[in-house]
């Protein structure tokens, strides 16, 4: 994968050179990065892994590669559930990258499946997604215990996650096991002088709004303060943040997640009030982008949706004042007005004395004017020297200021006879095509029907229309080569993609025509992006120059620390030692819970997990203690489908101390229930009921609630203080017929799935297993094949299952 720029370059040389966490501004090339270095270990002799990356990500990155490297690339591969333990096992074996799920590779590295002494080094995507309680924090710690000499590389374009917070830069470092972080800002020299050697033409277009549109905007901002007021008000009760509780922030998402996180832990405290407050900044927030989004009727419309569920139980505080009254009257306005005398009689729908108004976007016209002026020079047309009745000319348009700005001016087009667009809009409606015609192409919808296409298409007559795409939108940019680039919306991302095309293809002429709304929102919007993108590398570069870093294993020494802690007897005078050499505590973990951050935490506290797959609960702690943990909305969701009561059942039939664990988030409040919601007799529909109903029944299940997961490290340390350590094999063998055995060469996801459907028990799905190849096969075959394999009964079972039409249960 070339690399035609010289910060490119350098990037990748000296992260070569140096393990290190690399945090580049967006839109430089992340992923050209990310892919040189997929080229760079793709080789059969290396054993690098990829983590962290969405599945999407993976198949992009598998096409660069391949559309660079050809046949090499087939040395990138994905590994998730889908293969067998043996299928993964070959992978390893056959070296290059792999891009593997986290939860897989962290059941590989703790049951030893995957040689961790043979692996040359992993790479680390979207490292700012990396925390303590994550499972790639897991997979990094267990790949240092076991390997010491691999590289780990990891990447970022996130600096604002990473500079949010007490030193979440030097959190992250160690979390990776790395010293070093690279900075690469837009400002910095070498990416300056890069981009700004060869620059596109800009024309930069600054679209007034309408008066109503502005006035639309000033109401909203309004609101938005009301609203912010009345939590400020409240701040001294609640002890928020109030430096965060400005309009400027609350203008974008991470607001409504800043306020939600500082709210959480007292969530039961506040007020209905607050609530509808917090909700409420989310709804202007989406106003002040469909109106210049959405045209007048469609943003009119969802103005009336809102107001058609006010109602005076769960009001919205905003509604009921002023500067509310008139973005309801302005939007109105901009759809039709009240006019005495005026009959349409085209539409008899319309009340009577009302007058369309039907208002445009200004930047409608806008686009129409580009596009003309777009076409004038693609297809060397004259210019028109008087408006038509779309209202595009060449002169300048009124109340719209126009700067050019960038590279130099591109040539004047020359004088032809090709058909204007309105003159091919009336050949195509004569069925006539003209050969030069201009196609558009919208790349987010597919084309269904062969007889929507007409045939190969021109590049010079190709009209791309497409929504922003992150880092896709700079490969886009390099297949089709554009030379005329309109933005309808302003991206710093997006104008970062454009520089870096423009500065790998200096020959080329590019103009682009940069739209936006003039004294807006989304001006405002566009600006602070930029500001807190730089006000985040400098605050990193900042931190950089002053964080202190560690030297060694630091959780080695921690798990020596604790291992001290637990030989030591309290209650011996002087703090006495019960032995030197006590074995680190153990736990036999559930395969499924490895999605959770519990068993991250558990070893970093020292304990060595056993993954297995068991029947009978989550954890097992001894061979009397059997821990079945529950979030609170899992919690609720396996009391309504009656679940819980069968676990429950299955652990006090096998264990003598059946648990029920109930987590809380550790960022929200330590209550199931509000002291008020309680009642004083038995409810069926209330959760603290059922819980009692549950402890009736059995009353050996002990419950124990949990504030946080590292609550539950304490609880888990405690209750195996004084026990004997856990069998694996039993703990396998617990709920299992004594002539079923857990298999582990097949999925355990669709062996799951399996074993709930009708006509499938434990004494025949071992068979189905190994006649068909997934799920959807079985599916597929009919009463014949369904009967060789399961027998007469059973297979109409599960036959009039798969062929049963769900439809008739709602009629």
């Amino acid at each position: 994968m070339s690399l035609p720029l010289s910060f490119q370059k350098e990037i990748v040389a000296e992260l070569v050179a140096e393990d290190a966490l690399l945090i580049m501004a967006r839109g430089l090339g992340l992923r050209s990065i990310l892919g040189a270095f997929l080229q760079i270990y793709c080789q059969p002799q290396n054993l690098v892994l990829l983590i962290n990356t969405t599945a999407e990500e993976e198949a992009t990155l598998k096409d660069d590669l391949i559309s660079s490297v050809g046949q090499q690339g087939q040395h990138f591969r994905s590994i998730t559930s889908e293969q067998s333990l043996a299928e993964r096992s070959d992978l390893y074996r056959f070296g290059g990258v792999m891009a593997i799920t986290s939860r897989i590779l962290v059941m590989d590295l703790l049951t030893g499946r995957i040689p961790v002494h043979l692996i040359t080094g992993i790479l680390v995507a979207n490292a700012h997604r990396v925390t303590a309680t994550t499972t790639e924090a897991f997979i990094l710690r267990l790949y240092r215990q076991g390997n010491s000499q691999g590289f780990v590389k990891a990447f970022s374009d996130q600096p604002e996650v990473i500079s949010a917070g007490f030193a979440t830069l030097e959190k992250t470092l160690k979390l990776l096991y790395l010293r070093k972080v690279n900075l690469w800002p837009r400002f910095h020299l070498t990416v300056t002088e890069s981009l700004e050697s060869h620059t596109a033409d800009v024309i930069e277009i600054r679209q007034p709004m309408t008066k109503s549109m502005r006035a639309i905007q000033a109401s909203i901002i309004d609101c938005m303060d009301v609203c912010l007021q009345e939590l400020r008000r409240s701040s001294s009760a609640i002890e928020i943040n109030v430096d965060d509780f400005t309009v400027e922030k609350a203008m974008f998402k991470s607001f409504d997640v800043i306020i939600r996180r500082q709210l959480d832990p007292i969530w039961h405290r506040v007020s209905s009030k607050t609530k509808h407050l917090v909700s409420d900044l989310k709804t202007l927030r989406s106003l002040l982008s469909y109106l210049v989004s959405y045209d007048s009727v469609n943003f009119n419309l969802y103005l009336e949706t809102i107001l058609a569920t006010f109602s005076s139980t769960s009001s919205s505080y905003w509604i009921m004042t002023d500067p509310a009254d008139k973005i309801y009257t302005t939007a109105k306005s901009r759809v039709f007005m009240n006019q005495a005398g005026y009959v349409e009689a085209e539409d008899p729908q319309l009340p009577p004395d009302m007058r369309p108004i039907l208002e445009e976007l200004p930047k409608w016209n806008v686009l129409s004017e580009i596009m003309d002026e777009v076409e004038a020079e693609m297809h060397h047309a004259p210019q028109p020297e008087a408006s038509t009745t779309s209202g595009t000319r060449r002169a300048q348009p009124p109340n719209k200021r126009r700067r050019v700005r960038g590279g130099g001016n591109m040539s004047a087009p020359a004088k032809s006879s090709t058909p204007s667009f309105d003159q091919e809009a009336a050949a195509i409606a004569s069925f006539e095509i003209h050969p030069t015609a201009t196609q558009f192409i919208d790349l987010d919808q597919e084309l269904t029907d062969d007889e929507d296409y007409f045939g190969l298409i021109e590049p010079s007559s190709l009209v791309v229309v497409r929504t922003y795409s992150g880092e896709s939108d700079a490969k886009l940019l390099e297949n089709i080569k554009p030379r005329f680039i309109i933005m309808y919306d302003p991206d710093p991302m997006f104008v970062r993609c454009i520089e870096v095309y423009k500065a790998c293809n200096p020959g080329k002429q590019v103009r682009v025509y940069f739209t936006v709304y003039d004294n807006s929102v989304e001006e405002q919007l566009y600006l602070s992006a930029l500001r807190r993108e730089k006000d985040a590398f400098t605050k990193l570069i900042k931190d950089k120059s002053v964080m202190v870093l560690p030297i060694g294993d630091v959780h080695a020494q921690q798990i020596k620390d604790q291992s001290l802690l637990r030989n030591i007897h309290t209650r011996i005078a002087g703090g006495g030692k019960t032995g030197e050499d006590a074995p680190l505590p153990r736990i036999v973990v559930d395969s499924r819970e490895f999605r959770s951050s519990l068993p991250s935490i558990l070893h970093s506290q020292g304990m060595i997990l056993d993954p297995a797959t068991i029947t009978v609960g989550d954890y097992v702690l001894s061979p009397n203690i059997c821990v079945e943990r529950k979030s609170i909305s899992d919690l609720i969701q396996s009391f309504a489908s009656g679940r819980l009561y069968t676990q429950v059942e299955a652990m006090a039939v096998h264990y003598a101390h059946p648990v029920l664990l109930i987590e809380f988030d550790q960022d929200k409040s330590f209550s199931l229930q509000d002291k008020n919601e309680i009642r004083a007799d038995i409810s069926v529909t209330e959760i603290s009921s059922k819980l009692v109903l549950l402890t009736l029944a059995f009353p050996t299940l002990r419950l124990i609630w949990s504030s946080s997961v590292h609550a539950t490290v304490e609880i888990f340390e405690d209750l195996k203080r004084s026990e004997d350590e856990p069998d694996v094999a039993a703990a396998q063998a617990v709920g299992v017929d004594p002539d079923q055995e857990i298999d582990s060469a097949f999925n355990l996801t669709p062996q799951d799935i399996l074993r709930s459907l009708p006509g499938i028990t434990s004494k025949n799905y071992k068979q189905v297993m190994s006649s068909v190849q997934n799920i959807r096969e079985l599916a597929e075959l009919d009463i014949a094949g369904l009967s060789a394999i399961l027998g007469e009964g059973p297979a109409q079972t599960l036959w009039n299952f798969f062929n049963k039409d769900a439809r008739l249960d709602m009629v």
